[in-house]
């Protein structure tokens, strides 16, 4: 990006945000459908990452991995519970392309890879029902098996999501001394 002129870049830098909002709007003039969900997160991953070397963006790694991880959960348990498609695995595919790139360490990296996976479990619910994601939402029009297992998957990412913010918030309180001696 360094060899192109300021514009340019500007104009690179604005594309796949340009991409996921017209994606947006043209999908959700007859509801949202399931197997392109995962199209426009990874859209805003692809912007945030190339909009981060225009500005600086706080967190951004950690909502690229956000993003990237409810992708690739929505996409595979939508493929597991109904049938793959060609739109399902290049999500997937763009999803883990993006990752590689991404360097993870740390715990708030963990927290947002657990954040995406809740999201992407709990999305499942709005893909499921017959009209994809369109509103008003009418939750007896999902089976209860699938209820359950959205319930069943998202209970442990919960319990460990709270796991590692618990052990954060102790590990960041400092250390006291007994000054009584």
């Amino acid at each position: 990006m360094e060899k192109l002129d300021e514009s340019s870049q500007k104009l690179l830098a604005s594309f796949p945000i340009l991409l996921a909002i017209s994606s947006t709007i043209f999908l959700y003039h007859d509801g949202l459908i399931p197997t392109e969900i995962g199209l426009i997160p990874i859209f805003a991953a692809m912007s945030i990452r190339l909009l981060a070397t225009e500005f600086e963006i706080p967190f951004n790694n950690e909502i690229q991995i956000l993003l990237i991880f409810f992708t690739l959960t929505h996409n595979l348990l939508f493929s597991f519970f109904t049938d793959f498609n060609f739109l399902l695995i290049l999500g997937i595919f763009l999803g883990v392309i993006i990752l590689l790139t991404i360097q993870r360490n740390g715990d708030t990296n963990t927290i947002s890879i657990l954040f995406g996976i809740l999201c992407g479990t709990q999305s499942m619910k709005l893909s499921l029902i017959d009209n994809g994601w369109s509103l008003p939402i009418p939750s007896e029009s999902l089976d209860i098996l699938y209820l359950n297992w959205i319930k069943f998957l998202s209970a442990p990412v919960l319990g460990a999501i709270i796991f590692i913010s618990i052990r954060i918030l102790v590990s960041s309180i400092p250390e006291t001394t007994d000054e009584s001696e």
